[in-house]
């Protein structure tokens, strides 16, 4: 392998890094809110049968020792607001993703700070997962579609 090609596979390798933690925050946002809308039409919390896989999992992750820290730093990050925090992270990694023209190494940068609030948010969030049980593999592939069609 040549030095451009070698070069030319390092970048591409690098782009796609994080498109996969803008992927899973796209993911995260669109289960919270799907949940969120969801348990407020909800007369009664006992008619939703996934919340009680969210509290077991829930439950399974506090005894681990990384989940805390994890929801603590995604707090504080947040600045108290996670769910317009995450809306934000995702929406300026599609912005960057969509324009072609901007400055690459703002954009670059734009970028890595999403993906990394996008694998934080992802990682405290991880209980909402048991929402769309087997549907969640739907809801990454259509995540990572719309990532991927975003990419200039």
């Amino acid at each position: 392998m040549s030095t451009g090609e070698l070069s030319e596979a390092r970048r591409k390798t690098v782009a796609v890094g994080p498109g996969v933690c803008h992927a899973l925050g796209l993911m995260m946002l669109v289960i919270t809110e799907w949940v969120r809308a969801d348990l407020k039409d909800a007369t009664s919390m006992a008619s939703h049968g996934y919340l009680k896989g969210m509290i077991e999992f829930a439950g399974s992750l506090a005894d681990t020792d990384w989940y805390k820290p994890a929801v603590d730093l995604y707090d504080n990050v947040s600045f108290g607001e996670p769910r317009a925090a995450l809306w934000a992270a995702v929406f300026m990694a599609l912005v960057v993703r969509l324009n072609r023209y901007g400055p690459q190494e703002a954009q670059r940068l734009l970028s890595w700070v999403a993906a990394a609030y996008c694998l934080l948010a992802t990682l405290a969030l991880l209980p909402y997962l048991a929402a769309p049980g087997a549907g969640v593999i739907l809801v990454l592939a259509l995540s990572g579609g719309v990532v991927n069609v975003a990419t200039r």
